[in-house]
């Protein structure tokens, strides 16, 4: 965008658009492609400033980074012209977004664009919805239940491990003579093409419930169980048997028990109770009772 685009006059706001610019409303916009929806949220901006809103309290979100990039290209060169815009066309300026061209209020607009600059944080935010998202992850990982300092998978990372997840299934197969799987995927390859081929088995990846609806016998579920190392039979017999007193460490629940009834207080009183009453009961039951006896040696968090 150019000086001389940035100097041309705002647009005057008329009848939906200057309501949905107000500030003092709460509004939902709903417009089709090429009306001016930019245009009207870029003027919201402004009367924001322009109503001495601290430019780090402003949040805009956009679907693409291009349109990111272009609302805060036109805000930055509007603030920037209105410093030295002569008097007539700032007036201008400030009627067409339906304000009041005060004496004070054009020496409010010619402060703007320092004010910007100086706030904290960057001033206003304007961000695609992603970036956004994700900047809430990063500042609340544990509570989302993420790694701290996680970043987000590059597309031409997630295409390499794809493409090498797909390698090593096939010389996993090929090794374990597993003949019909190498036959399938090369025969999709021929049909499709390999791209369009890794496309569609990477769709297949990303669509669980279809995948949960194809046979489980001879099916794909035992293949896949297999590879992560899952058993092959009821999950909830496995867990129970897997609290068996031959399987499980019940010494170290005993342990437990009684260093929480020596501890002498109710808290360890409840405790206590809870790690014994798992030891006598049956597998069965010790399984459904697994989230209380992780309640006894850790905290809520």
């Amino acid at each position: 965008m150019t000086e001389g685009h940035s100097r041309r006059p705002l647009p005057v706001l008329k009848d939906a658009q200057a309501r949905a610019s107000d500030p003092g409303g709460h509004v939902w916009l709903s417009a089709s492609a090429g009306t001016g929806k930019t245009q009207v949220l870029t003027a919201r901006v402004y009367r924001l400033l322009l109503r001495g809103v601290d430019p780090g309290a402003i949040l805009c979100l956009t679907f693409t980074k291009a349109g990111a990039a272009e609302m805060a290209g036109r805000i930055g060169e509007r603030l920037a012209a209105w410093v030295r815009m002569p008097e007539p066309d700032l007036v201008a300026d400030l009627v067409a977004l339906g304000e009041d061209p005060s004496p004070q209020l054009r020496a409010r607009a010619r402060t703007l664009f320092a004010k910007v600059l100086d706030a904290p944080g960057g001033g206003i935010r304007i961000q695609t919805i992603h970036g956004f998202c994700q900047s809430l992850l990063a500042a609340f990982p544990v509570e989302a239940g993420l790694v701290p300092g996680f970043r987000p998978i590059e597309a031409r990372e997630e295409a390499v491990m794809a493409r090498d997840a797909l390698a090593e299934m096939l010389v996993t197969a090929e090794a374990e003579g597993r003949d019909a799987t190498v036959t399938t995927v090369g025969a999709l390859s021929l049909r499709l093409g390999e791209g369009e081929a890794e496309r569609f088995l990477l769709a297949c990846a990303r669509a669980p419930a279809a995948m949960a609806e194809l046979p489980m016998g001879a099916g794909i579920g035992p293949f896949i169980r297999r590879a992560l190392d899952l058993p092959v039979g009821e999950i909830e017999a496995e867990i129970a048997d897997a609290c068996g007193d031959n399987a499980f460490d019940v010494d170290a629940v005993a342990r437990l028990a009684a260093a929480n009834r020596a501890w002498g207080t109710a808290t360890g009183g409840n405790h206590a109770d809870i790690a014994e009453c798992w030891i006598e009961a049956a597998p069965e039951k010790r399984a459904r009772m697994l989230g209380d006896l992780i309640g006894v040696p850790f905290t809520a968090k």
